[in-house]
């Protein structure tokens, strides 16, 4: 599995990091795509990654940072074509397209060039969201304004996306003997702010749930500039591998 960070960062860009969205590339799913915050597609071109080859979009949550490159998406998929891309989301993902495109007089151009249907929308909230030879994608519902928590099963490798989340115990439950656990670490523990999980949140975390590999995303500017400390502390939390990355690192699995 390789995982190519397309953005590692919040709604405040920095210079190295900006948006939320990662790819993944598995042996049975191929790629995936785990949210699609700004600047999401402008990264795959830079790494050269034809859209088209993007089977799934999983999101987590439908906050600006996480899905502000969905139109554009949706419209590059008429001119490019290609197989049909499912869209996997929380409860009221249906009900966001519609708004968006549909009831959306300055989109609706979309419905025109019949951009809706290369696409195809999965529901979920808690249980299997879809399921097929060799992998399994499960969500579980975290406290994040609606938001949902993705487990990956691909043939021998697990991995959990938490999305934005305060800790969570069913995430937790979620993430048992998880391979890669992917988590956001928004703020030091002294100016959290939101539904979100601080530094000293996550290494309570990653010392239950002990992930072979742990990357960590969705660092505000306050929390990157503390990211050396970060590490340390969660070396002393657990043995696994552990990485902070900037936008377009990419990690092997």
């Amino acid at each position: 599995m390789r995982i190519i960070v397309l953005g590692s960062g919040s709604i405040i860009p920095t210079k190295e990091r900006f948006g939320s969205s990662i790819l993944l590339e598995t042996r049975r799913l191929g790629r995936v795509m785990l949210d699609i915050g700004p600047g999401a597609l402008e990264k795959l071109r830079k790494l050269n990654v034809d859209p088209r080859s993007i089977r799934m979009l999983l999101i987590t949550h439908f906050h600006v940072d996480h899905v502000s490159d969905l139109p554009a998406l949706i419209k590059l998929k008429k001119f490019l074509g290609g197989d049909t891309l499912h869209i996997i989301g929380p409860r009221g993902l249906a009900e966001f397209i519609e708004d968006l495109i549909l009831k959306n007089r300055f989109f609706s151009y979309l419905v025109d060039l019949e951009c809706l249907k290369y696409i195809e929308l999965h529901e979920c909230w808690d249980g299997v969201a879809i399921e097929g030879e060799g992998y399994r994608i499960i969500s579980k519902p975290v406290e994040h304004f609606g938001g949902v928590a993705y487990r990956i099963e691909d043939e021998d490798l697990s991995l959990v996306y938490s999305g934005d989340t305060k800790p969570d115990e069913r995430l937790i439950d979620l993430s048992r003997n998880i391979d890669v656990l992917i988590h956001e670490c928004s703020f030091p523990s002294s100016v959290l702010l939101g539904k979100h999980t601080s530094d000293e949140d996550l290494v309570k975390i990653v010392a239950r749930v002990k992930p072979r590999v742990l990357v960590v995303v969705h660092l505000y500017p306050e929390m990157e500039l503390r990211r050396y400390e970060l590490m340390k502390a969660l070396r002393n939390a657990f043995d696994g591998d552990i990485f902070i990355p900037k936008d377009l690192d990419i990690i092997e699995v």
